[in-house]
Order: structure tokens, then sequence, then C-alpha cells
């Protein structure tokens, strides 16, 4: 199931990202555009996309001035190289320019005032934009996917947006909205200041191999650093407190990534396809780990999840094939379809909440699992329903007795439990011991 859907997500995505030029009824056409009028004021609707080389918008047609660019209407014309837009223009519509893959440049006038989402989406030719005075709003992820931007610069007199090294950020400066993908460092700092990472900030710079983000950082927008093919580590700042939706997006070769203790929330496929990160600690102050958030991270071997987290969501942890044990705290309630599917070589699943509602299908845990629970517990009940080998917890170490383990191995750390309400089987984590190297061959007392 869990394939199918990210099919449907792909499929999805890739319609999202077409352009189909729907021309008014009443359009009417000029040399090689079309255009609509209403009002008085001409809006271009659409143009011959065999049209090449340099060319220059009129400002008027059939006698009406043209004061807007309407949604898609220059997308898919492949083979002119520049545009000059006449000062006439008050507004650029979404996706005016996408995939105009043959772009180099644009002159955008002082009499623009919007710019719409998606405007140059793909143009992969292009290599700068200036954005004049006049404009007050720019769409979301208007310089999508141009992998030959190296730089935005803004009119200084602009009073919405500015410009510090070719990047795009608010008037304040607290938020960076667009970092060009063409550029070539491998490095960056963002300023102290900047309390906001905007959608798409980051995504596509494949050339990025770290970013440092600052503690005055709030929040991380969606797809921020999607498709950062070279970003090997991430340190999110205590001041983080939400993670956007694929804020990683399949940054394949993110070996490592600390997780503030600030951090409420990981989104949906925040960290999906993240297929070199190898271990991940998720903080007591996250409550929930959305909708494949760490989907498909093949090399996840350790996962220690916070005792604050009440949720797990379908397909969290799907497809991370390396994970061999985990345990899921007493905090969780709540346990999602595909949870830990195809998780082939899951073999120990440690539940301790006696009530967890777990998702009643044979996909939320590998079969080849063993599931550790208390008798008459839900997990017990899903492994009977499902065929699953269950193992009882009920003679946990109480406060009376005393245990010794050899450690025979290096290891990271024991999570050990004590048995409180030896009744009512309630339990509670009571600490992790951290095994140093030196303690190897030696034997521990829990008392």
């Amino acid at each position: 199931m869990k394939k199918i859907i990210s099919i449907l997500l792909s499929v999805a995505f890739i319609f999202s990202t077409l352009t189909f030029v729907s021309i008014p009824a009443g359009a009417e056409t000029d040399g090689y555009l079309t255009y609509t009028v209403s009002d008085g004021e001409a809006t271009i609707a659409g143009c011959d996309s065999s049209i090449s080389g340099d060319i220059t918008i009129p400002s008027t047609l059939g006698g009406y001035p043209v004061t807007k660019i309407g949604d898609r209407a220059f997308s898919d014309c492949h083979l002119f190289t520049s545009v000059t837009i006449p000062n006439s223009v008050t507004s650029i519509g979404d996706r005016a320019f996408a995939f105009c893959l043959s772009l180099t440049s644009i002159t955008i006038p002082d009499s623009v005032i919007s710019i719409g989402r998606l405007m140059f989406l793909n143009c992969s030719s292009l290599t700068s934009v200036t954005i004049p005075n006049s404009v007050t709003s720019i769409g979301y992820s208007a310089f999508g996917e141009c992998k030959s931007l190296t730089s935005i610069t803004v009119d200084v007199n602009n009073s919405n947006y500015s410009s510090v090294d070719g990047v795009l950020f608010n008037k304040d400066k607290t938020e960076l909205i667009k970092y060009p993908i063409g550029k070539t460092t491998t490095s960056y700092t963002i300023p102290d200041g900047v309390t906001s990472i905007g959608g798409n900030a980051f995504a596509y710079c494949s050339s990025l191999t770290s970013v440092t983000i600052p503690n005055s950082v709030i929040s991380i927008g969606f797809e921020a650093f999607a498709f950062c093919l070279s970003l090997t580590s991430i340190t999110i700042p205590d001041s983080v407190t939400n993670l956007g939706w694929g804020a990683f997006f399949y940054c394949r070769n993110l070996t490592s990534v600390t997780i503030s203790n600030s951090v409420t929330s990981i989104d949906d496929r925040t960290f999906v396809n993240c297929s070199s990160l190898k271990s991940v600690t998720i903080p007591d102050s996250v409550i929930s780990i959305g909708f494949e958030a760490f989907g498909d991270c093949n090399s996840l071997t350790s996962v220690c999840i916070g005792d604050s987290v009440t949720t797990i969501d379908e397909g969290s942890f799907d497809g991370c094939s390396s994970l061999t044990s985990i345990t899921i705290p007493n905090s969780v309630t709540t346990i999602g379809n595909h949870a830990f599917s195809s998780c082939i070589s899951l073999k120990d699943i440690y539940i301790i909440n006696n009530n967890c509602d777990i998702y009643s299908g044979t996909y939320t845990f590998p079969d080849n699992a063993t599931i550790y629970g208390y008798t008459g517990s839900t997990a017990e009940t899903y492994a009977t329903e499902y065929n699953r080998k269950f193992i009882a917890l009920d003679k946990a170490i109480t406060t009376e007795q005393t245990a010794s383990i050899r450690l025979d191995t290096e290891v990271q750390g024991i999570r050990f439990y004590t048995q409180i309400d030896t009744e009512g089987l309630d339990i509670a984590e009571v600490g992790t011991l951290i095994g140093p190297t030196d303690l190897i061959g030696e034997e521990l007392t829990l008392d």
C-alpha cells in the first residue's frame, strides 16, 4: 500500500508541475500573443510557443494597455532567450514563464507590483533576476528549480524585500526566502536575526554540503532543504519549534542530524529518502512523528524515540530496512498503518504502553519481528491477530530485585524499566545507563 501511495504522490507531483494553458473564450490574437480585455485593459493569456530569440512585450494590444501577464501566459515557450516587459504591466501571474528553458534574462520594470507563484519554475538557463522597488508580493517558490540562477538582486528602495550576496530576504531580513540554486559555494551561514527559513528556500541546492542555522530561527518551512543532494549534516538549534513538511526530503547524503529539544513535531515526510542517515534521536520535546517522516531511510540503524511522543503516524519508519530494534515508549498512544512496514531487518519491537492504539493491519509491523509487551496489552492482541511472535515483559525488574548485566561488547547504552505496580503492571522508565568502553567485560548491578 505504501508503495502505491508513493507512486500516486509522485504522479500528483508531476501533474502539479506540468503547465496546461487554457485560452479563455473570446480571447484575441495580435501577432504571436493571445490576450483578453477587461475594463479597458489587456491581459496576455498565451503566446505562440515557436517564438524564439529576444522578445519585447508590447505596451498595448488591440489599442488596450497591457497591464497583466496572465497565469501560464508564456509557459513552455522553450525557444526565446530574453524578455523585456513594458512599464504598463503591474501584475505577473502564476507560472507565467514556467519551463522557459532557454530564457537567460528578463527585465522587470518598476511598475510591477506582484509576481506570481512558481513564476520562473524550471527556467533552467536563467542566471540572474533583479526585483524592482515597486514589487510588494512575490509568490511561493517563484524561482523554483532554476538550476543556473546565481543571484537575486533587490532594488535598495524596495520596502518589502532585500538581498544579501544574491540571496533573497524580506525587508527586515527575518525571513530567508530563496537561496539561488546555481550558487556553487559548498557552505552557507544563515545570518543572525533570521527567524524563518521559507518554503523551498534551499531546495535543489546541490552544491551545499553544510548550512549553519542560527539560534534565532524558529521555523523551517515546507521542503526548505529538499533535494540538497550534497548536504551531509545539519544541526537544528534550540530555537526551532517547527520542521515543515518534507523539510529535508531526499537529502540522500545526509548522514547526521541533531534535532533540538525545542522541536515539538516532526512533520510529514520531513526526512523521507534520507538514505544515508544512520541514527536519530528524537528528543523529549517532540509530541508527534508525521506521515512517512523517516520513510525509506534505509541506512537507519538506530532510533531513540523520546518520552513525550504520543503519535507515530502512518508510514513513519516505512522502508527503514536496516533498523533492527525499536523501543516505543509508554507515552505513545497511537501507531499508524505501515508505521514500520518493509523494515525487513527489524527483529525486536518493544511496546511499553499496555493500551497503545495499534493500527489493525498486517503491514503495521514486519511479519518476522518479535513483539515485546505485557500480558493483556494491545501489543499482545496485535501479535495474536497477525501471527507475530510475542514475548511478555511481565517479569520486569522490580524495585526489590537486582540484576547483573555483563557488557561483552561495546554498547551505546542500556535502557531499563522498573515495575511500579506489580498488579496493574504499570511501567515507568527510570533511566538509561551509558556504557563506556572501559566497562566492557565488567558487570553492572542495577539496584
